[in-house]
């Protein structure tokens, strides 16, 4: 049993633990009564409270803020545009939408078609219960078209520099432009003034751009700039017999778009390359007037083309009358012949303005050698630096006609170049034969337009393809059918350096001095320096006389006289090419077999080669 004391200490004890209980469970509501307070104290402040009668609550409102926006606030009609609301306030929310063309809405997100162009304002009016708020954007949608282009120019054509103005003239606002001139150059001024510095025609392009869209205009060919022609011309042959035909060759810069010729006989042309004949005897002064768009320009060449007078006849009612003699008539008839035959001298040459034209023909017969000269000196520059002797040697080879012989063992080399053993099916010709024939007398025929500086017509290509495969394929057969005769099998190779040689020549002074290609025999046995020189001097032979004969054809005029003067060109200078006295060229091969007959071809065509391009 315990006593009253210990009795009444346990039940204030378990007072105690029952009072702190109590105090932790009430504790946190004391916590939470401040920030309820914090919360409500705001709200009360921002919104009057309302009392719902019978409800029992307060409820917090607030009246509307209309706000809104779109995604499309400009455009081409018909527009159609979306609005999209964001306004603030108490729901619900009643809304009216006025567009500003007539119409309204009431939806929340409307989406509307504005048709005529304009700037539309646009108001939202937003309502509750509490209130209501209006939104007004002034000319917030815009509804138009694109910039339609257009500009004018002055001046469209002239002489350079061409200064041009461009003048803006798009309808519609803009709000930016850009300018292509055509001519790689551009500019973003409205009207802007541009110089052209080249010849051309130009397209010109303006592009312009308002908030609606872009606009784009291009005139094409809208600038034409040049420069005024300049008159130049040839006429060949200049000089000789009537009837003389003469082909007149137009060489005018400035592209010219007309011509008139007068050819000083009361005849004149429109054509731009005409051939006129001269029926009468005199002194002719030929014009040439061109034009273009930008201007015209006249070259008069006073007694530029001389028919002579064909010698008095015999009378023989009048046998006091001296006429000249015979050998003086056929000399100056020859001398026309061979001048109407070569054609004129007056070339559009790049040389021309430090060569006279009576030195081109020499100059091409040393360019020729010139070239050998070099090949030769860099094939053998590594034995020349390192002994004199050998460079003395060097000389002495290429004075002794060695040098073309050396390049042309080492082209064999390099190429490989043997006589094939080929089956030849035509007139004794292989295949590859022909195609290398054909390959030479194109080569050939190029050769020889470029030095004569005809107009590139089918029927002029047409005739010196035609004359050149006459004295290609003859002069290659006169040496084929002698090797053949003697037993020998004959071949006919390309000549690489050959044919550079010849169009550099041609180029630079108008005379094609070398030859495309070469005949190589393959001999049975030991060489028989007779035969090989009969051979070897068939092809000059054949040459010669063909030379003569395509002289003759120029006497009768027109397109035979074009032909002759052709013919009589290439067989002329393949014969002299061909005599030369070096080992690859038939010259070499005739001078070991018979000196007096080397001698009695070549003294005489190579003097009459200088005869003709230098003095005739």
């Amino acid at each position: 049993m315990r006593s009253k004391p210990d009795q009444a200490f346990i039940l204030i004890a378990n007072s105690q633990v029952r009072k702190r209980c109590i105090m932790q469970k009430i504790l946190p509501l004391f916590l939470l009564i401040p920030f309820l307070v914090c919360t409500c104290i705001p709200a009360c402040g921002s919104a009057a409270p309302v009392v719902e009668p019978g409800s029992g609550f307060i409820v917090v409102a607030s009246s509307p803020s209309a706000d809104f926006y779109t995604t499309t606030p400009s455009g081409t009609a018909p527009l159609r545009v979306t609005f999209f609301d964001r306004s603030e306030g108490t729901l619900p929310l009643r809304y009216l939408w006025d567009f500003g063309d007539g119409t309204t809405s009431t939806v929340q997100n409307p989406t509307h078609t504005f048709a005529p162009n304009g700037k539309y304002t646009i108001s939202l009016t937003v309502t509750n219960s509490y209130g209501k708020d209006t939104k007004i954007l002034p000319e917030f949608i815009s509804v138009g078209d694109p910039p339609k282009v257009d500009f004018s120019v002055s001046p469209t054509t002239g002489i350079l520099p061409l200064s041009v103005a461009f003048t803006d003239r798009t309808r519609g606002a803009t709000q930016s432009w850009k300018w292509d001139f055509g001519d790689g150059t551009t500019s973003t001024i409205q009207n802007p003034t541009h110089t052209y510095t080249k010849t051309g025609t130009y397209t010109v392009t303006l592009s312009s751009v308002n908030e609606f869209g872009t606009g784009q205009i291009t005139k094409s060919g809208v600038i034409n700039t040049g420069i005024v022609p300049d008159a130049e011309f040839i006429a060949e042959p200049r000089e000789g017999d009537p009837p003389l035909t003469v082909r007149f060759l137009d060489f005018s810069s400035g592209s010219p778009l007309a011509w008139l010729w007068d050819f000083g006989d009361g005849f004149t042309s429109t054509e731009k390359d005409p051939v006129h004949t001269y029926q009468n005897a005199g002194n002719y002064t030929t014009t040439l007037h061109v034009a273009n768009a930008f201007g015209s320009n006249t070259l008069t060449r006073p007694d530029h083309v001389r028919v002579r007078s064909p010698g008095p006849a015999i009378s023989p009612v009048q046998p006091q009358i001296e006429t000249p003699s015979q050998g003086e008539n056929q000399q100056g008839g020859i001398i026309s012949l061979i001048r109407q035959a070569r054609g004129t001298t007056e070339k559009n040459l790049p040389t021309s303005g430090f060569i006279p034209p009576q030195f081109m023909a020499l100059a091409a017969v040393l360019t020729s050698f010139f070239f050998i000269f070099v090949n030769l000196l860099i094939s053998n520059i590594g034995a020349l630096s390192q002994i004199g002797s050998k460079f003395a040697k060097f000389f002495m080879d290429l004075a002794g006609g060695h040098a073309v012989e050396k390049l042309s063992d080492a082209e064999i080399e390099k190429r490989k170049i043997e006589v094939q053993q080929r089956d030849r099916h035509f007139l004794g010709l292989s295949a590859a034969e022909i195609i290398i024939i054909e390959v030479a007398v194109i080569m050939i025929a190029l050769a020889f337009v470029i030095a004569d500086r005809i107009e590139l017509t089918l029927g002029n290509i047409l005739i010196y393809i035609l004359v050149g495969a006459i004295s290609v394929v003859l002069h290659d057969f006169a040496h084929r059918y002698f090797a053949t005769k003697h037993g020998h099998d004959a071949d006919t190779q390309f000549w690489g350096l050959g044919t550079i040689i010849m169009f550099v020549t041609a180029w630079l002074y108008g005379n094609a001095f070398a030859q495309s290609y070469r005949n190589l025999v393959n001999r049975k046995g030991e060489d028989n320096i007779k035969e090989m020189g009969i051979e070897m001097v068939a092809g000059p032979c054949i040459s010669i006389i063909l030379m003569i004969l395509f002289l003759a054809l120029t006497r009768l005029g027109g397109l035979y006289a074009i032909a002759g003067g052709v013919g009589f060109t290439i067989n002329l200078i393949t014969a002299v090419y061909s005599l030369m006295p070096i080992e690859t060229m038939d010259g070499g091969t005739i001078w070991k077999w018979n000196r007096s007959v080397y001698l009695l071809l070549f003294v005489p065509m190579i003097a009459f080669y200088f005869f003709t391009f230098m003095i005739v």
